[in-house]
């Protein structure tokens, strides 16, 4: 049996009961059903994939305004922006917005997407932690627009990404041009398209300026921790330690975001570093801590609010004309000089 569209009859089927009892389940209508058959239905329902609400209330008739996003982590500001592009965007275009958090988890992202698809929402905007393409299709079966954001995935629809290897080439080169000649890369774990992107830029300007890729230079968590949020900030930190432990460490570092460098700046000042006099560091995002940190950030401006904002000028476009081709946008990086990077 196809595990695509399912309907109640479907799940009938494979139970052996009435559509109506399998109705009675999925809508939790309170009409007295046997807990076995309930468990049995339930269980079914996910196997094939079903989604309540969807029979009868196709969202291809798109009566819905309703817009739902995906991010990966509201604690950090970097989505702070981007949500604010997407809303004012939303706002000016009469669409309503609902927000879900996937905790950096590729289960929740998918429960997520089901919720949003239960609610009949006409499309999504989503930034996936995810490899997995499958929930993401399913959702544009039954008619609801997808917008992917920042990362690359194998799959047809529109995708508004940024040049992520070109921005961490432009900060590498900024600490090459300082006369910087170690440098080391401070980053997290390397599972999402964008991220080995960045490491792929940093070690292609190394090599274009005939500096040697140093192996211990290049500083990645393991894993993305689930008790802090303020993971990226914790995660400088942690980078900033081993650094400062390393004999003969890099006078200059590239950073995943902002506010690992911000963790970063702040160990390496309580262990009687100076920044940037002693070590230098660039961030990556531009957010609104950069310009008021202590010394100001030098960073990689990522278009955040644009890219919050076209995403949802192109999903708006997507819903209301269907049948108009996919494309894609590849949003440019801004180097935005500052004082935590200095001339050796």
């Amino acid at each position: 049996m196809s595990d695509k569209n399912a309907t109640i009859y479907d799940i009938a089927r494979a139970c052996g009961v009435s559509p109506a009892t399998v109705s009675r389940v999925v809508s939790n209508s309170g009409y007295p059903v046997s807990e076995r058959t309930r468990q049995l239905v339930l269980q079914t329902a996910r196997q094939l994939h079903y989604t309540p609400n969807l029979l009868g209330k196709s969202l291809k008739a798109q009566k819905s305004r309703d817009l739902g996003i995906i991010i990966p982590n509201i604690s950090n500001s970097y989505y702070s922006l981007l949500l604010q592009g997407v809303y004012d965007e939303a706002i000016a275009r009469g669409y309503n917005t609902i927000l879900c958090n996937s905790y950096r988890k590729p289960e929740i992202e998918e429960k997520n997407i089901n919720t949003l698809m239960a609610k009949q929402v006409c499309g999504i905007l989503l930034v996936s932690i995810g490899k997995q393409t499958e929930p993401i299709r399913r959702a544009m079966e039954h008619g609801c627009q997808v917008i992917l954001m920042e990362q690359d995935l194998n799959i047809d629809c529109v995708k508004v990404g940024f040049n992520f290897y070109k921005g961490a080439y432009m900060a590498t080169r900024c600490l090459i041009e300082h006369h910087h000649r170690r440098i080391g890369f401070i980053g997290a774990p390397l599972d999402r398209s964008s991220r080995i992107r960045m490491v792929e830029g940093y070690r292609q300007a190394l090599a274009d300026h005939h500096i040697p890729e140093i192996p211990r230079d290049i500083c990645l968590s393991e894993t993305e921790r689930d008790d802090t949020q303020i993971y990226e900030f914790e995660n400088g930190r942690a980078a900033a330690t081993y650094f400062i432990d390393m004999e003969d460490r890099p006078t200059g570092y590239v950073c995943v975001n902002d506010m690992t460098a911000l963790g970063a700046i702040r160990t390496f000042q309580s262990a009687g570093l100076s920044v940037p006099q002693d070590v230098s560091l660039i961030g990556f995002d531009n957010i609104p801590y950069s310009e008021i940190s202590s010394p100001r950030l030098t960073t990689i401006d990522q278009c955040t609010y644009d890219m919050g904002s076209l995403s949802t000028r192109m999903l708006v476009e997507s819903i209301e004309e269907p049948k108009k081709p996919h494309s894609s946008i590849t949003l440019e990086p801004t180097l935005v000089e500052r004082d935590s990077v200095r001339t050796l």
